[in-house]
């Protein structure tokens, strides 16, 4: 896979899933439209203490869903895997099924593998790989509400805050019409995530089983 391979990648199906792939858990499943909410009222607030939240965590284990609406399909396609994340920019997305596939973010290096073909890129040779790689770490630091790149609206329910995030940036919103989040009030990481993208497809990736602060090796970020 050259790097013209890895920028379809990066626009493709997997992409999307792969660009939020972070520090999250689901204690019960939401449906967003499901749901009744309120306008946050302090927002400053709100903001300071995600960003407080959001910097406690050092580590955090997960496994994900994913499921992938193809506006040309009539079904949807599900994956399965485990997440693991580790300050500072590194991560790790294994897919498990239906097929395994490796991503890892090594602070500047990407790696991917697919029936043990590896390839690698660095963030800073692309401009779409880097702004990826910078949204993914503001969102797990919680400084996503105060990227540039995103118009944010807050709202909450008794269990979670609904973040809407409107792209204003040239390239995310030939992306992107709109990402919403659900972060748990019970300890501020995403539960749910929903990529609507300009495409007409969309993307859900929801996470459990979350694991914070146990020891992560900085060796499982090495691609063999």
């Amino acid at each position: 896979m050259n790097k013209n391979n890895l920028e379809d990648f990066f626009k493709g199906k997997l992409s999307i899933g792969v660009l939020f792939f972070m520090y999250f858990n689901i204690a019960i499943t939401i449906a967003v439209s499901a749901q009744n909410y309120t306008p946050v009222k302090d927002v400053a607030g709100f903001k300071k203490l995600y960003a407080t939240k959001s910097t406690s965590i050092n580590t955090l284990r997960s496994d994900f869903i994913q499921e992938k609406s193809i506006s040309m399909l009539n079904n949807t396609l599900n994956s399965n895997g485990s997440f693991i994340f580790k300050k500072v920019n590194k991560l790790r997305m294994e897919y498990a099924k239906p097929y395994p596939y490796l991503f890892v973010l090594n602070e500047n290096q990407i790696s991917i593998k697919n029936d043990q073909k590896k390839s690698n890129v660095s963030v800073n040779s692309n401009k779409l790989f880097k702004m990826i790689s910078q949204i993914t770490i503001d969102c797990v630091t919680g400084n996503i509400l105060n990227s540039k790149d995103f118009d944010v609206k807050i709202s909450e329910n008794a269990q979670v805050y609904f973040l809407v995030l409107k792209p204003n940036q040239k390239m995310l919103k030939s992306l992107f019409n709109e990402i919403d989040l659900l972060v748990a009030k019970s300890d501020f990481t995403v539960e749910r995530i929903d990529l609507k993208e300009t495409s007409g497809d969309s993307t859900t990736l929801i996470f459990s089983n979350k694991k914070i602060n146990t020891q992560v090796s900085d060796e499982i970020f090495t691609v063999n």
